[in-house]
């Protein structure tokens, strides 16, 4: 057991990509857990708590009831050639429902330090205003997700892959890459 919370505090120390560490999980994410948040037609939409949603790809419809929800900043994780197919300006839409847009793509590879300090400086931001964290399947964004709370908020490996896999991460390749980066943290 003092060797399982060694490790996760040594993960959480050395896995900040950059962004300051806390030591504890901020207050929003007490008691909070991922379950079901269907919004419109949005597939497999999910929330953690009342302060991040998951999805795959909302329609026009669904940003605008995001909007209505509260979300303050959509993080989109798809690659830039997914987004030309969906026949909308997300980043248009959102600004104009009056969310800021950040767009981190990244596809089947796992993503780059650079793409992880990116999305954790929005994610950190949660506790001040809703955020939207997307891609296609909300298979990204579940990995994401565990590669935050795993580093950021300190959870042991197999928690933060729990909650990204209840958060979208459905990919077996996926968990092993999340699942590979919090536990290299933790060995070195």
């Amino acid at each position: 057991m003092l060797h399982s919370a060694v490790v996760t505090l040594a993960a959480a120390a050395s896995l900040g990509f950059g962004i300051a560490q806390t030591k504890k999980a901020p207050a929003w994410t007490e008691n909070a857990k991922v379950a079901a948040s269907p919004v419109g037609a949005t597939p497999n939409a999910t929330a953690f708590g009342t302060r991040v949603f998951f999805a795959g790809q909302p329609s026009p419809a669904d940003l605008e009831q995001y909007a209505k929800l509260g979300v303050k900043k959509v993080i989109n994780l798809r690659m830039p050639a997914e987004i030309q197919g969906l026949g909308f300006d997300e980043a248009a839409l959102a600004k104009q429902a009056g969310m800021e847009y950040v767009h981190v793509p990244f596809g089947p590879q796992p993503p780059t330090d650079d793409d992880m300090k990116k999305v954790f400086a929005a994610l950190q931001g949660a506790g001040d205003g809703k955020v939207l964290l997307h891609c296609a399947s909300s298979n990204r964004a579940g990995l994401m997700w565990s590669l935050f709370r795993g580093s950021q908020h300190g959870l042991a490996v197999d928690d933060a892959v729990v909650e990204g896999k209840a958060a979208g991460m459905k990919n077996p390749a996926f968990e092993k890459i999340a699942r590979g980066k919090l536990t290299s943290a933790a060995t070195h």
